[in-house]
């Protein structure tokens, strides 16, 4: 990186650290307390602290507080042999398993059996060729509210200032892709349930009811077995049975049959909650994904709606309905 980027990304760190190691020495003539400084630049003490230490380590070179790359540090990785990748993907041709269940069948023929992520490491070296590739088919269902698919998603806690946890409640239609997301304190069944009344009613605006909804296994989705023995009731599946409406669940360790919404979260991940360059209030986090949605589902084009946005899609099939 050439010096100019990097004298331009550290530019505001070097300045707080500098006023931060100020503070500590009692030398500061701006600031009192480090609290102070953390409300004028809006970021938290923590970062601060992470950042200094890195600094420190660095004997105060600008570049230690360049961005690191993600991911593990060289060496970190377990590496597989040649026959012990062979095995692997044997069986993943073989029985087109997912990486956990193929974790279970290999784990006693291996000497020291690879994580879950290693094995998923050694499917994307090899990849699947094209014909089975083309053996794996998409969906799309017929009609808006066929079915919709549902998932939490956690946000991380350096985003916010309070440094709580927060979870987002997602639901997308599958043939129009129309998505409607609302935050939670915690993913339990009451909050889900409150998230799914509101998300239903803004379907409802939108021209249609929902008929089926897929969820995966979790508990704020579904009654454990020990709910069931003790004829607990569950909050998420009554206030489906109260709508009328049908819940599905996938596959355990299978999220690609919810892949959907998965892809949602990636979207957002990737589009909305990675280019904030502050930290937020949940106030303005709420915006923030408002603000998003609303580009989602009524401007930004999706290359499996043949480059149309969702409401696009949704008046094309209005279209295409008599007149009643």
């Amino acid at each position: 990186m050439s010096h100019t980027l990097t004298r331009s990304f550290t530019k505001k760190w070097i300045l707080i650290l500098k006023e931060y190691e100020l503070i500590k020495n009692r030398q500061s003539g701006r600031f009192k307390t480090v609290k102070e400084l953390c409300e004028l630049f809006e970021i938290h003490r923590k970062d601060i602290r992470r950042y200094y230490e890195r600094w420190i380590e660095e004997n105060k070179k600008p570049e230690a507080l360049l961005p690191r790359k993600p991911g593990p540090r060289a060496g970190q990785l377990k590496l597989l042999s040649k026959d012990q990748e062979r095995t692997i993907m044997k069986i993943r041709r073989r029985f087109e398993t997912s990486g956990p269940i193929l974790y279970e069948m290999i784990k006693e023929r291996f000497n020291i059996p690879p994580s879950v992520s290693t094995i998923y490491r050694t499917f994307k070296k090899y990849p699947l060729n094209k014909r089975r590739k083309a053996a794996i088919k998409g969906y799309e269902k017929d009609y808006p509210g066929e079915l919709v698919h549902s998932d939490t998603y956690n946000i991380d806690p350096t985003m916010v200032k309070d440094r709580k946890k927060y979870y987002l409640v997602g639901f997308i239609d599958d043939c129009t892709r129309l998505c409607y997301v609302g935050l939670v304190d915690k993913a339990n069944s009451f909050e889900t349930s409150q998230v799914f009344g509101q998300a239903y009613k803004w379907f409802m605006l939108h021209g249609f009811c929902l008929d089926s909804l897929m969820t995966d296994n979790g508990s704020e989705f579904c009654s454990s077995s020990r709910d069931k023995i003790k004829q607990r009731q569950h909050s998420f599946e009554t206030i489906l049975a109260v709508f009328g409406v049908k819940h599905k669940r996938t596959r355990p360790y299978r999220p690609q049959t919810n892949g959907k919404i998965e892809r949602f979260w990636r979207i957002l991940q990737d589009e909305c909650l990675a280019k904030q360059e502050k930290t937020l209030t949940k106030e303005e986090l709420i915006v923030e994904i408002i603000k998003f949605i609303y580009y989602y589902n009524y401007h930004r084009r999706h290359g499996s709606l043949e480059y149309k946005a969702p409401l696009d899609k949704l008046q094309k099939i209005a279209d295409l309905l008599p007149e009643l």
